[in-house]
Protein backbone atom coordinates (compact mmCIF):
# COMPACT_ATOMS: atom_id res chain seq x y z
CA UNK A 1 0.00 0.00 0.00
CA UNK A 2 1.84 3.47 -0.97
CA UNK A 3 -1.17 5.42 1.20
CA UNK A 4 1.63 7.21 3.40
CA UNK A 5 -0.93 7.56 6.49
CA UNK A 6 -1.82 3.44 6.27
CA UNK A 7 -0.55 1.25 9.07
CA UNK A 8 0.82 -1.78 9.78
CA UNK A 9 1.23 -5.01 11.75
CA UNK A 10 2.80 -8.39 11.91
CA UNK A 11 2.65 -10.92 14.26
CA UNK A 12 2.83 -14.88 14.89
CA UNK A 13 -1.15 -15.03 14.91
CA UNK A 14 -4.45 -13.60 13.60
CA UNK A 15 -5.15 -12.49 16.81
CA UNK A 16 -2.61 -11.14 18.16
CA UNK A 17 -2.52 -8.87 15.35
CA UNK A 18 -5.99 -7.63 15.12
CA UNK A 19 -5.56 -7.06 18.78
CA UNK A 20 -2.86 -4.18 17.70
CA UNK A 21 -5.28 -3.35 14.69
CA UNK A 22 -7.90 -2.52 16.62
CA UNK A 23 -6.22 -0.10 19.57
CA UNK A 24 -4.65 1.75 16.27
CA UNK A 25 -8.21 2.19 15.09
CA UNK A 26 -9.47 4.17 18.01
CA UNK A 27 -6.61 6.20 18.08
CA UNK A 28 -3.58 4.70 20.06
CA UNK A 29 -0.18 4.54 18.58
CA UNK A 30 2.44 1.87 17.69
CA UNK A 31 3.45 1.91 21.22
CA UNK A 32 -0.30 1.28 22.38
CA UNK A 33 -0.44 -1.29 19.76
CA UNK A 34 2.55 -3.23 20.68
CA UNK A 35 1.15 -3.52 24.19
CA UNK A 36 -2.20 -4.61 22.80
CA UNK A 37 -0.47 -7.23 20.57
CA UNK A 38 1.62 -8.46 23.43
CA UNK A 39 -1.08 -8.93 25.89
CA UNK A 40 -3.01 -10.46 23.17
CA UNK A 41 0.00 -13.05 22.72
CA UNK A 42 -0.56 -14.29 26.21
CA UNK A 43 -4.02 -15.53 24.91
CA UNK A 44 -3.44 -16.60 21.75
CA UNK A 45 -0.10 -17.94 21.76
CA UNK A 46 0.49 -19.19 25.38
CA UNK A 47 2.83 -21.65 25.14
CA UNK A 48 5.01 -19.22 23.18
CA UNK A 49 4.51 -15.84 25.15
CA UNK A 50 3.64 -15.36 29.29
CA UNK A 51 3.14 -13.15 31.61
CA UNK A 52 5.99 -14.90 33.29
CA UNK A 53 8.60 -14.69 31.01
CA UNK A 54 10.99 -11.96 29.70
CA UNK A 55 11.52 -9.97 26.16
CA UNK A 56 12.73 -6.82 24.45
CA UNK A 57 11.24 -3.76 23.05
CA UNK A 58 12.94 -2.07 20.32
CA UNK A 59 11.10 1.54 19.72
CA UNK A 60 11.80 4.92 17.32
CA UNK A 61 9.91 7.15 15.35
CA UNK A 62 10.13 10.67 14.24
CA UNK A 63 10.15 12.42 17.51
CA UNK A 64 11.74 9.05 18.90
CA UNK A 65 15.12 8.08 18.96
CA UNK A 66 15.99 4.36 19.05
CA UNK A 67 15.80 3.09 22.30
CA UNK A 68 15.83 -0.63 23.42
CA UNK A 69 13.64 -1.62 26.39
CA UNK A 70 15.58 -5.08 28.41
CA UNK A 71 12.84 -6.62 30.05
CA UNK A 72 14.41 -10.48 30.19
CA UNK A 73 15.34 -11.88 33.75
CA UNK A 74 17.79 -11.31 35.99
CA UNK A 75 19.89 -14.28 37.97
CA UNK A 76 18.63 -14.95 41.61
CA UNK A 77 20.21 -13.09 44.12
CA UNK A 78 21.23 -16.03 46.09
CA UNK A 79 24.89 -16.80 45.59
CA UNK A 80 25.32 -20.13 43.76
CA UNK A 81 27.28 -21.43 46.45
CA UNK A 82 24.53 -21.04 49.06
CA UNK A 83 22.09 -23.09 47.19
CA UNK A 84 20.95 -26.55 48.35
CA UNK A 85 20.32 -28.29 45.26
CA UNK A 86 18.94 -31.41 46.31
CA UNK A 87 15.67 -29.55 48.29
CA UNK A 88 14.89 -28.03 45.10
CA UNK A 89 11.70 -28.81 42.71
CA UNK A 90 14.31 -28.70 39.21
CA UNK A 91 14.35 -32.02 37.35
CA UNK A 92 15.28 -32.93 33.66
CA UNK A 93 12.55 -33.65 30.94
CA UNK A 94 13.19 -34.18 27.26
CA UNK A 95 10.82 -32.35 24.25
CA UNK A 96 10.60 -33.89 21.13
CA UNK A 97 11.02 -30.61 18.85
CA UNK A 98 10.45 -32.51 15.41
CA UNK A 99 13.99 -32.25 14.40
CA UNK A 100 15.61 -33.51 17.53
CA UNK A 101 15.45 -34.61 20.85
CA UNK A 102 16.35 -31.86 23.83
CA UNK A 103 16.68 -32.16 27.31
CA UNK A 104 15.67 -29.50 29.91
CA UNK A 105 14.87 -28.70 33.35
CA UNK A 106 11.77 -27.73 34.57
CA UNK A 107 10.18 -27.25 37.66
CA UNK A 108 9.84 -24.06 40.87
CA UNK A 109 13.87 -23.94 40.76
CA UNK A 110 13.79 -23.14 36.86
CA UNK A 111 12.23 -20.05 36.87
CA UNK A 112 13.84 -16.87 36.95
CA UNK A 113 12.22 -13.62 37.53
CA UNK A 114 9.07 -13.07 36.10
CA UNK A 115 10.28 -9.75 33.91
CA UNK A 116 7.06 -8.84 31.24
CA UNK A 117 5.42 -6.96 33.70
CA UNK A 118 7.47 -4.73 34.29
CA UNK A 119 8.03 -4.49 30.62
CA UNK A 120 4.51 -3.95 30.25
CA UNK A 121 4.36 -1.04 32.88
CA UNK A 122 7.52 0.82 31.69
CA UNK A 123 6.55 0.66 28.37
CA UNK A 124 3.20 2.25 29.03
CA UNK A 125 4.90 5.16 31.34
CA UNK A 126 7.19 5.98 28.83
CA UNK A 127 5.70 5.63 25.00
CA UNK A 128 2.45 5.10 25.45
CA UNK A 129 -0.82 7.41 24.84
CA UNK A 130 -4.17 5.81 25.99
CA UNK A 131 -5.09 4.15 29.51
CA UNK A 132 -3.41 1.17 30.09
CA UNK A 133 -6.85 -0.58 30.83
CA UNK A 134 -8.14 0.50 27.46
CA UNK A 135 -4.99 -1.42 25.56
CA UNK A 136 -5.52 -4.86 27.75
CA UNK A 137 -9.47 -4.73 27.03
CA UNK A 138 -8.78 -7.17 23.71
CA UNK A 139 -7.20 -9.62 25.68
CA UNK A 140 -9.00 -9.67 28.28
CA UNK A 141 -12.41 -9.91 26.49
CA UNK A 142 -10.62 -12.71 24.13
CA UNK A 143 -9.24 -14.58 27.30
CA UNK A 144 -13.19 -14.82 28.89
CA UNK A 145 -14.76 -15.61 25.52
CA UNK A 146 -11.96 -18.11 24.12
CA UNK A 147 -9.79 -18.21 20.81
CA UNK A 148 -9.96 -20.88 18.38
CA UNK A 149 -6.87 -23.26 18.47
CA UNK A 150 -4.58 -23.70 15.11
CA UNK A 151 -2.46 -26.03 13.93
CA UNK A 152 0.46 -23.66 14.54
CA UNK A 153 -0.88 -23.59 18.58
CA UNK A 154 -1.93 -27.44 18.14
CA UNK A 155 1.52 -28.19 17.23
CA UNK A 156 3.66 -26.47 19.42
CA UNK A 157 1.16 -27.79 22.57
CA UNK A 158 2.15 -31.32 21.42
CA UNK A 159 5.56 -30.87 21.78
CA UNK A 160 5.33 -29.45 25.02
CA UNK A 161 3.09 -32.14 25.98
CA UNK A 162 5.67 -33.40 28.77
CA UNK A 163 5.58 -29.81 30.63
CA UNK A 164 1.94 -29.16 30.42
CA UNK A 165 1.54 -32.81 32.02
CA UNK A 166 4.26 -31.82 34.58
CA UNK A 167 1.67 -31.05 37.38
CA UNK A 168 -1.95 -31.10 37.52
CA UNK A 169 -2.30 -27.26 37.28
CA UNK A 170 -0.98 -26.84 33.69
CA UNK A 171 -2.38 -29.63 32.73
CA UNK A 172 -5.98 -28.09 33.78
CA UNK A 173 -4.84 -25.08 32.07
CA UNK A 174 -3.49 -26.08 28.67
CA UNK A 175 -4.16 -29.96 28.13
CA UNK A 176 -7.15 -28.74 25.70
CA UNK A 177 -5.19 -26.95 22.95
CA UNK A 178 -6.41 -28.66 19.69
CA UNK A 179 -6.79 -27.91 16.84
CA UNK A 180 -10.45 -26.47 16.14
CA UNK A 181 -11.46 -26.15 19.84
CA UNK A 182 -12.17 -23.06 21.55
CA UNK A 183 -9.69 -22.08 24.23
CA UNK A 184 -10.62 -20.05 27.35
CA UNK A 185 -8.88 -18.64 30.44
CA UNK A 186 -10.95 -16.52 32.93
CA UNK A 187 -7.67 -16.39 35.19
CA UNK A 188 -5.81 -14.90 32.82
CA UNK A 189 -8.61 -12.82 32.05
CA UNK A 190 -9.07 -11.49 35.79
CA UNK A 191 -5.15 -11.38 36.39
CA UNK A 192 -4.88 -8.97 32.77
CA UNK A 193 -7.51 -6.59 34.35
CA UNK A 194 -5.85 -6.35 37.38
CA UNK A 195 -2.68 -5.30 35.91
CA UNK A 196 -4.25 -3.11 33.45
CA UNK A 197 -5.49 -1.03 36.05
CA UNK A 198 -2.09 -1.35 38.74
CA UNK A 199 1.51 -0.25 38.69
CA UNK A 200 4.80 -2.36 38.97
CA UNK A 201 4.47 -2.36 43.00
CA UNK A 202 1.38 -4.01 42.49
CA UNK A 203 2.82 -7.30 40.99
CA UNK A 204 6.64 -6.99 41.95
CA UNK A 205 5.41 -6.56 45.58
CA UNK A 206 2.05 -7.99 45.60
CA UNK A 207 0.31 -11.10 46.23
CA UNK A 208 1.71 -12.53 43.24
CA UNK A 209 5.46 -12.42 44.44
CA UNK A 210 4.36 -13.45 47.65
CA UNK A 211 2.98 -16.67 46.16
CA UNK A 212 5.95 -17.49 43.97
CA UNK A 213 8.82 -16.64 46.35
CA UNK A 214 6.95 -18.36 49.07
CA UNK A 215 7.70 -21.57 47.29
CA UNK A 216 10.00 -23.59 49.98
CA UNK A 217 11.30 -25.53 46.66
CA UNK A 218 12.23 -22.75 44.79
CA UNK A 219 15.07 -20.49 44.43
CA UNK A 220 13.39 -16.86 44.05
CA UNK A 221 13.69 -14.31 46.84
CA UNK A 222 11.19 -11.28 47.61
CA UNK A 223 14.86 -9.39 47.05
CA UNK A 224 14.62 -10.84 43.56
CA UNK A 225 11.34 -9.44 43.19
CA UNK A 226 11.63 -6.13 44.73
CA UNK A 227 14.79 -5.19 42.63
CA UNK A 228 14.01 -6.09 39.62
CA UNK A 229 13.49 -3.21 36.73
CA UNK A 230 13.15 -2.62 32.90
CA UNK A 231 16.21 -1.29 31.32
CA UNK A 232 16.80 1.07 28.61
CA UNK A 233 19.64 1.06 26.28
CA UNK A 234 21.18 2.61 23.34
CA UNK A 235 20.74 0.19 20.43
CA UNK A 236 23.38 -1.79 18.57
CA UNK A 237 23.79 0.32 15.38
CA UNK A 238 25.36 -0.30 12.15
CA UNK A 239 25.14 1.74 9.10
CA UNK A 240 25.45 0.38 5.47
CA UNK A 241 25.34 2.91 2.32
CA UNK A 242 21.74 4.43 3.25
CA UNK A 243 20.78 2.20 5.54
CA UNK A 244 20.95 2.36 9.70
CA UNK A 245 20.74 -0.32 11.67
CA UNK A 246 19.03 -0.84 15.23
CA UNK A 247 19.14 -3.67 17.12
CA UNK A 248 19.54 -5.52 20.74
CA UNK A 249 23.03 -4.41 22.81
CA UNK A 250 24.89 -6.40 25.26
CA UNK A 251 24.24 -8.10 27.22
CA UNK A 252 22.54 -9.82 24.75
CA UNK A 253 24.53 -11.15 21.72
CA UNK A 254 21.94 -11.91 18.68
CA UNK A 255 22.18 -8.60 17.19
CA UNK A 256 26.08 -8.40 17.55
CA UNK A 257 26.03 -11.54 15.64
CA UNK A 258 23.79 -10.28 12.98
CA UNK A 259 25.81 -7.58 12.39
CA UNK A 260 29.17 -9.01 12.29
CA UNK A 261 27.69 -11.52 9.20
CA UNK A 262 26.07 -8.43 7.12
CA UNK A 263 29.40 -6.30 7.91
CA UNK A 264 31.23 -10.11 6.61
CA UNK A 265 29.51 -10.08 3.25
CA UNK A 266 31.54 -6.68 2.27
CA UNK A 267 31.46 -7.01 -2.06
CA UNK A 268 29.40 -10.32 -2.46
CA UNK A 269 26.06 -11.59 -0.80
CA UNK A 270 25.13 -14.34 -2.82
CA UNK A 271 24.48 -17.68 -0.93
CA UNK A 272 28.06 -18.84 -1.05
CA UNK A 273 29.17 -15.44 0.58
CA UNK A 274 26.10 -15.66 3.21
CA UNK A 275 27.23 -19.53 4.28
CA UNK A 276 30.49 -17.95 4.85
CA UNK A 277 29.24 -15.22 6.95
CA UNK A 278 27.34 -17.97 8.94
CA UNK A 279 30.56 -20.01 9.18
CA UNK A 280 32.44 -16.10 10.44
CA UNK A 281 29.38 -16.00 13.24
CA UNK A 282 30.27 -19.10 14.49
CA UNK A 283 33.29 -18.88 14.70
CA UNK A 284 32.55 -16.05 17.06
CA UNK A 285 31.13 -17.95 19.32
CA UNK A 286 34.33 -19.14 21.33
CA UNK A 287 32.38 -18.96 24.46
CA UNK A 288 29.13 -20.36 24.02
CA UNK A 289 26.37 -18.09 23.40
CA UNK A 290 22.88 -17.77 25.06
CA UNK A 291 20.04 -18.84 22.45
CA UNK A 292 16.80 -18.36 23.68
CA UNK A 293 14.35 -19.82 23.17
CA UNK A 294 12.12 -22.60 21.54
CA UNK A 295 9.01 -20.55 23.17
CA UNK A 296 9.66 -17.56 20.98
CA UNK A 297 7.29 -15.30 19.22
CA UNK A 298 7.64 -11.83 17.49
CA UNK A 299 5.54 -8.99 16.80
CA UNK A 300 6.30 -5.40 14.66
CA UNK A 301 3.83 -2.47 14.37
CA UNK A 302 4.10 0.84 12.28
CA UNK A 303 1.65 3.67 12.82
CA UNK A 304 0.14 6.65 10.74
CA UNK A 305 2.88 8.74 12.33
CA UNK A 306 5.70 6.69 11.43
CA UNK A 307 6.96 5.60 15.00
CA UNK A 308 8.18 1.75 14.65
CA UNK A 309 7.94 -0.73 17.29
CA UNK A 310 9.50 -3.97 17.64
CA UNK A 311 8.65 -6.56 19.93
CA UNK A 312 10.19 -10.12 20.98
CA UNK A 313 9.14 -12.47 23.47
CA UNK A 314 10.08 -15.78 25.21
CA UNK A 315 9.06 -17.79 27.84
CA UNK A 316 11.49 -20.26 27.44
CA UNK A 317 9.50 -23.67 27.54
CA UNK A 318 7.62 -22.70 30.44
CA UNK A 319 8.81 -24.28 33.96
CA UNK A 320 5.32 -27.09 34.19
CA UNK A 321 4.27 -24.67 37.30
CA UNK A 322 1.02 -22.05 36.84
CA UNK A 323 0.89 -18.62 38.59
CA UNK A 324 -1.77 -18.96 41.29
CA UNK A 325 -4.97 -18.06 39.91
CA UNK A 326 -3.42 -16.44 37.45
CA UNK A 327 -3.86 -18.54 34.49
CA UNK A 328 -0.10 -18.00 32.81
CA UNK A 329 3.17 -20.34 33.42
CA UNK A 330 6.31 -19.71 34.63
CA UNK A 331 9.42 -19.25 32.61
CA UNK A 332 12.34 -22.07 32.39
CA UNK A 333 15.32 -19.67 31.86
CA UNK A 334 17.32 -21.22 35.13
CA UNK A 335 16.94 -24.61 33.25
CA UNK A 336 17.47 -24.20 29.90
CA UNK A 337 21.68 -25.60 29.21
CA UNK A 338 21.46 -22.65 26.27
CA UNK A 339 21.63 -20.09 28.65
CA UNK A 340 23.11 -21.22 31.66
CA UNK A 341 26.57 -22.01 29.86
CA UNK A 342 28.82 -22.10 33.16
CA UNK A 343 26.72 -24.96 34.49
CA UNK A 344 23.12 -25.06 36.58
CA UNK A 345 23.42 -22.92 39.57
CA UNK A 346 26.36 -21.44 38.96
CA UNK A 347 25.60 -18.14 37.74
CA UNK A 348 26.50 -14.52 38.96
CA UNK A 349 23.86 -12.89 41.74
CA UNK A 350 21.80 -10.05 40.22
CA UNK A 351 22.94 -10.33 36.72
CA UNK A 352 20.80 -9.50 33.50
CA UNK A 353 20.38 -12.77 31.70
CA UNK A 354 21.67 -12.84 28.11
CA UNK A 355 19.94 -13.94 24.89
CA UNK A 356 19.55 -14.21 21.25
CA UNK A 357 16.16 -12.18 20.52
CA UNK A 358 17.13 -9.53 17.93
CA UNK A 359 14.22 -7.18 17.80
CA UNK A 360 15.14 -4.70 14.87
CA UNK A 361 14.79 -1.58 13.16
CA UNK A 362 16.38 -1.00 9.11
CA UNK A 363 15.84 2.81 8.51
CA UNK A 364 16.51 4.39 4.65
CA UNK A 365 15.43 7.25 3.69
CA UNK A 366 12.78 5.59 1.23
CA UNK A 367 11.28 2.72 3.78
CA UNK A 368 11.65 2.32 7.35
CA UNK A 369 11.36 -1.65 8.64
CA UNK A 370 10.57 -3.12 11.89
CA UNK A 371 11.49 -6.88 11.99
CA UNK A 372 12.32 -10.10 14.47
CA UNK A 373 12.03 -13.36 14.71
CA UNK A 374 11.59 -16.49 17.46
CA UNK A 375 14.05 -19.16 16.87
CA UNK A 376 16.63 -19.71 19.25
CA UNK A 377 19.80 -20.00 17.83
CA UNK A 378 18.59 -19.65 14.22
CA UNK A 379 17.52 -16.20 15.09
CA UNK A 380 21.23 -14.56 14.47
CA UNK A 381 20.80 -16.70 10.97
CA UNK A 382 17.39 -16.01 9.71
CA UNK A 383 17.26 -12.22 10.65
CA UNK A 384 20.80 -12.13 8.73
CA UNK A 385 19.13 -13.34 5.83
CA UNK A 386 16.30 -11.64 5.71
CA UNK A 387 18.15 -8.53 6.09
CA UNK A 388 20.89 -9.41 3.50
CA UNK A 389 17.87 -10.07 0.59
CA UNK A 390 16.46 -6.34 1.93
CA UNK A 391 19.44 -4.37 1.62
CA UNK A 392 21.48 -6.33 -0.87
CA UNK A 393 19.51 -8.15 -3.21
CA UNK A 394 17.23 -5.05 -2.97
CA UNK A 395 13.37 -7.49 -2.19
CA UNK A 396 10.33 -6.36 -1.45
CA UNK A 397 9.57 -7.20 2.53
CA UNK A 398 7.18 -10.18 1.35
CA UNK A 399 9.60 -11.58 -1.36
CA UNK A 400 12.70 -11.12 1.73
CA UNK A 401 10.74 -13.33 4.44
CA UNK A 402 9.49 -16.32 2.47
CA UNK A 403 13.12 -16.73 0.50
CA UNK A 404 14.39 -20.06 1.45
CA UNK A 405 16.68 -20.21 4.39
CA UNK A 406 19.51 -21.44 5.60
CA UNK A 407 21.11 -22.54 9.08
CA UNK A 408 24.98 -23.26 10.04
CA UNK A 409 25.61 -24.40 13.13
CA UNK A 410 28.95 -26.05 14.72
CA UNK A 411 29.54 -27.80 11.54
CA UNK A 412 26.12 -28.58 10.02
CA UNK A 413 24.28 -26.66 7.45
CA UNK A 414 20.35 -27.25 7.11
CA UNK A 415 18.78 -26.22 3.75
CA UNK A 416 15.20 -25.38 3.24
CA UNK A 417 14.24 -26.28 -0.03
CA UNK A 418 13.83 -23.42 -3.05
CA UNK A 419 17.60 -22.75 -3.42
CA UNK A 420 18.64 -22.22 -7.36
CA UNK A 421 20.07 -26.03 -8.01
CA UNK A 422 23.77 -24.09 -9.16
CA UNK A 423 23.78 -22.18 -5.36
CA UNK A 424 22.38 -25.71 -3.43
CA UNK A 425 25.18 -27.76 -5.12
CA UNK A 426 28.28 -24.73 -4.16
CA UNK A 427 26.86 -25.01 -0.63
CA UNK A 428 26.74 -28.38 -0.73
CA UNK A 429 30.81 -28.60 -2.06
CA UNK A 430 31.06 -26.19 1.00
CA UNK A 431 30.06 -27.72 3.86
CA UNK A 432 29.26 -31.60 2.96
CA UNK A 433 28.06 -31.95 5.90
CA UNK A 434 24.04 -30.90 5.18
CA UNK A 435 20.53 -31.66 6.15
CA UNK A 436 17.91 -31.34 3.20
CA UNK A 437 14.58 -30.43 4.18
CA UNK A 438 11.86 -31.27 2.13
CA UNK A 439 9.38 -28.32 3.22
CA UNK A 440 9.44 -24.82 4.88
CA UNK A 441 9.85 -25.44 8.79
CA UNK A 442 9.22 -23.39 11.81
CA UNK A 443 12.93 -24.66 12.69
CA UNK A 444 14.27 -21.39 10.56
CA UNK A 445 12.50 -18.95 12.07
CA UNK A 446 9.14 -16.74 11.86
CA UNK A 447 10.49 -13.21 10.87
CA UNK A 448 7.57 -10.68 11.14
CA UNK A 449 8.17 -7.60 9.62
CA UNK A 450 6.52 -4.02 9.16
CA UNK A 451 7.49 -1.46 6.52
CA UNK A 452 6.74 2.36 6.55
CA UNK A 453 7.75 5.48 4.49
CA UNK A 454 6.63 5.44 0.56
CA UNK A 455 5.48 2.01 0.90
CA UNK A 456 3.32 0.48 3.66
CA UNK A 457 3.43 -3.17 4.06
CA UNK A 458 3.30 -6.21 6.33
CA UNK A 459 4.06 -9.81 6.25
CA UNK A 460 3.89 -12.42 8.70
CA UNK A 461 6.05 -15.31 8.27
CA UNK A 462 4.48 -18.73 6.71
CA UNK A 463 6.38 -20.81 8.91
CA UNK A 464 4.81 -19.99 11.49
CA UNK A 465 1.32 -19.66 10.37
CA UNK A 466 2.11 -15.72 10.91
CA UNK A 467 0.00 -12.71 9.81
CA UNK A 468 0.06 -9.06 8.27
CA UNK A 469 -2.24 -6.11 8.00
CA UNK A 470 -2.49 -3.47 6.51
CA UNK A 471 -5.00 -1.00 7.25
CA UNK A 472 -5.84 2.94 7.31
CA UNK A 473 -7.17 4.47 10.04
CA UNK A 474 -10.97 5.60 10.01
Amino acid sequence: MSNKHAYAVAAGHQRTASAAELILQRGGNAFDAILAAMMMSFVAEPLLSSPGGGGFLLAAGPNQPPQLLDFFSDTPSVPAAEIKQRNLDFYPIVGNFGTRSQEFHIGHAAAAVPAVPAGIFKIHQSLCSLPLNEIAQPAIEAAEQGVLINHQQAYVAMILKPIINATAESKALFSGMNTGTVWKNRQLATFLDSLSRSDHDWFYRGAVAQAITSQGDGILSETDFNSYQCKVRIPLKLTLGQHQLYTNPQPSSGGYLIFEQLKRLKSRHDPSAVLEAMQHADDLKRNPMAEVSRGTTHMSVTDTEGNLASLTLSNGEGNGQVAADCGFMLNNFLGEEDINTGGFFNWQKQQRMQSMMSPTLLLHPERQIALGTGGSNRIKTALFQVLNHLINDQKILKHAIEAPRMHYENGHLDLEPGFDPVDSAQLKKQNPIYSEWHNHNLYFGGVNAVQTGNTVAATGDFRRNGCGIVGVRQ
